[in-house]
């Protein structure tokens, strides 16, 4: 009896630990207008003031080529936009595995890297639907919100994060067949 009471108790865990991992795959719909920020184009449904965010989206992207090497991934600068060309996921060796199980057949991937000056929260805006995920030392980091607007031209999902300060991170993203997509990574202002 107390096998199957802590077979139970581990399967039930690994059922909650997996559901966070499969939330960023729709748009989360959107309870109220966007905080007095001025937004088109079907971006004014985000319940975050996702200002910044839209604001570095609409600035001209400086163009770059997906990494396919987790331990030598590209570059990325934060409050800058990215307009990315992704490589077959097949001849992607990622960091850490996908957090979302996924076929190759058409998938789109890259890796990348970027820098947190301080600890706080940051936000990873796609054009896309690709699951994104930040790699830190191995391990994969849980995100603590996500938001989408389909509608939006701008940005197709918002991922959020808790980070460290003053350390490297690597993006992976995968599983979409877009070979093209514009990326932003910034950290949100805080009053």
């Amino acid at each position: 009896m107390k096998r199957f009471v802590a077979a139970l108790a581990a399967a039930s865990l690994a059922l909650l630990s997996a559901i966070p991992a499969q939330a960023q795959d729709a748009p989360k719909p959107a309870a109220r207008k966007g905080d007095g920020a001025t937004m088109s184009g079907g971006c004014d449904s985000f319940t975050w003031d996702v200002s910044h965010e839209l604001d570095v989206l609409g600035k001209p992207a400086k163009p770059v080529t997906g990494g396919t090497d987790g331990k030598k991934p590209v570059r990325l600068e934060l409050d800058q936009r990215y307009s990315v060309k992704l490589v077959p996921q097949g001849a992607v060796h990622f960091a850490v595995k996908p957090g979302k199980p996924m076929l190759d057949d058409g998938a789109q991937a890259g890796v990348f890297s970027f820098h947190t000056p301080k600890a706080g929260r940051y936000r990873v805006s796609i054009t896309t639907g690709h699951w994104l995920d930040i790699v830190d030392g191995g391990l994969v980091v849980v995100s603590s919100d996500f938001q989408g607007q389909r509608g939006c031209e701008k940005v197709h999902k918002i991922v959020q994060f808790e980070l460290s300060g003053n350390k490297d991170f690597v993006l992976q993203l995968s599983g979409g067949t877009q070979a093209n997509l514009d990326v932003a990574i910034t950290q949100v202002k805080t009053s």
